[in-house]
């Protein structure tokens, strides 16, 4: 499909070290083979990447000339940092984000464009996600999300309202808020939660943009104490800004709290059955 009827727009990933080939390759081939292409796709390899994965990058790159900017960094500073240094380069209005080990759907950034097309006041829209196991059809579980602004702010009181794989946005209304900030735990909540305490209008698409891989090891870092202290800090400083209560503050802390002080295996059937059935 042309991209004539749709603002210009860029993707930005950050890749480190611990990555799959087999994975980075499939995150670049889904937003290659999109039915609406993007002007350019910014790479910040977030620290020295080893042999396997510089070469899946030097590949796509080979077949795409001119689209992917690739840029190095010296060492891992986590991907905050990271994303902030990537926007540096990007050249559009919007910017699409893509994680390196996840699957964009074919007709992704088509839906996203057409709806900001017809919403002209949005500046942040994501979608629905599909979490998956081993092989992207495997499905585990479907992340859903409020649709419209003002469920958006609601949810935010007690929840991360974006799924941060699919989200797209404004790039200057993100340097308004003061970009990416250095936050290596809830970093994406807290992003949306300055988008609209500065008054931004956000929207969620009722539809399936990114098939997202999970593992057992992203039920365990959902855990821990270090995990609930973060949580409860940004929640005060949340609450602060405008967004949330005490009321609700101290419902989602608890909520929290038993959350991230069961077993993982625990967690994992919690959000596999219960939060994220499908």
């Amino acid at each position: 499909m042309s991209n004539d009827k749709f603002p210009a727009f860029s993707v930005l990933m950050t890749v480190y070290e611990k990555e799959k080939p087999s994975f980075l390759d499939q995150a670049l081939k889904s937003i290659e083979n999109q039915t609406v292409k993007p002007h350019e796709i910014v790479i910040v390899k977030d620290g020295p990447l080893p042999v396997d994965l510089d070469e899946v990058l030097q590949n796509h790159e080979k077949s795409f000339v001119h689209v992917y900017k690739v840029i190095g960094l010296p060492k891992n500073i986590g991907r905050g940092l990271a994303s902030k240094r990537g926007i540096e380069e990007i050249s559009t209005e919007w910017v699409a984000r893509m994680d390196s080990d996840d699957i964009s759907e074919p007709n992704r950034f088509e839906l996203q464009l057409s709806a900001l097309v017809n919403n002209p006041s949005i500046t942040v829209i994501g979608g629905m996600v599909k979490e998956f196991f081993g092989n992207k059809d495997n499905i585990v579980g479907i992340k859903k999300m409020p649709l419209h602004n003002d469920e958006i702010v609601k949810y935010a009181n007690y929840r991360n309202p974006i799924n941060n794989p699919t989200v797209m946005f404004r790039k200057e209304a993100l340097i308004r808020i003061g970009n990416y900030s250095s936050l290596n735990i809830l970093e994406d909540y807290d992003l949306w939660i300055r988008f609209i305490a500065s008054g931004y209008e956000l929207m969620n698409l009722d539809s399936t943009l990114v098939r997202m891989r999970v593992s057992n090891g992203m039920y365990d870092r959902r855990g821990g104490i270090h995990f609930l202290c973060t949580y409860i800090k940004m929640k005060n400083r949340w609450r602060k800004m405008g967004v949330g209560s005490l009321k609700t503050n101290i419902i989602s802390d608890l909520m929290m709290g038993m959350n991230t002080l069961i077993p993982g295996k625990f967690r994992k059937v919690i959000y596999q059955r219960v939060l994220h059935k499908f």
